[in-house]
């Protein structure tokens, strides 16, 4: 019950709550682009004095998703990714819903003169990245990983990226995550209290370059295979 307290009934612990679960998500991000990333790598950069037959796009991409779908570590991992999205769109709800009640309570005006157009929206941006969740995981996940009707995940990515729509949604779905990143990123050093107030500049520049850098990188990728 004090867990729950603390977690749940507390602002301190929500928004301390939504940071480690935020900051371990970017974690993934990160190695999920790095992984994606194959997708736009020539081939001839490849090494098969170290991979064997693995010398390809097509072959390194789809020996990467199998590694990840039967590795177990990477399967235990995937688990603590899904409770750490839970707990993040749930928390994020529960903080939402208690900002709006302290606002009705509170306030009859309310004052945005010291926030930025990105935290004012995090709930907007939040909600288009939790339908691009659904949607991406629908398209991949559930198919290669659960169902298992497919087989060769690179030919199914790049099928994806050949119809325009499908990169448009990816495109506005990215740019909500890239926003939501650098926002998430100066919060969380914030409520975790990591780093003083003096030094929450540097943060913000950080934060800022670091979510661009991931979006941009991102973006690149279903636009390099529409016109592949």
């Amino acid at each position: 019950m004090a867990i729950k307290k603390g977690l749940f009934k507390t602002s301190v612990g929500r928004k301390n709550l939504m940071a480690v679960t935020g900051l371990f998500i970017i974690f993934f991000l990160i190695i999920h682009l790095v992984g994606n990333l194959i997708l736009i790598i020539p081939d001839s950069f490849f090494p098969i004095e170290f991979w064997g037959n693995v010398a390809n796009q097509h072959d390194m991409y789809n020996a990467y998703s199998h590694f990840l779908v039967h590795f177990w570590p990477i399967t235990i991992v995937a688990w603590v990714l899904y409770a750490a999205i839970a707990l993040h769109i749930v928390d994020a709800l529960l903080i939402t819903l208690n900002n709006w009640k302290a606002k009705g309570e509170k306030y009859a005006v309310t004052d945005n003169s010291t926030s930025t157009w990105i935290s004012r929206n995090m709930g907007i941006l939040g909600t288009v990245i939790g339908v691009f969740i659904v949607l991406h995981m629908a398209q991949f996940w559930l198919q290669y990983k659960v169902l298992k009707v497919e087989h060769d995940l690179y030919n199914l990515v790049i099928e994806t990226f050949k119809v325009w729509w499908m990169v448009v949604i990816y495109e506005i779905g990215i740019i909500a995550l890239g926003f939501h990143i650098v926002h998430g990123i100066e919060s969380a050093h914030r409520s975790l209290g990591i780093y003083p107030k003096k030094a929450m500049n540097i943060i913000k520049y950080i934060a800022l370059f670091f979510g661009l850098f991931m979006a941009i990188l991102y973006a690149i990728i279903p636009i390099i295979l529409y016109f592949k």
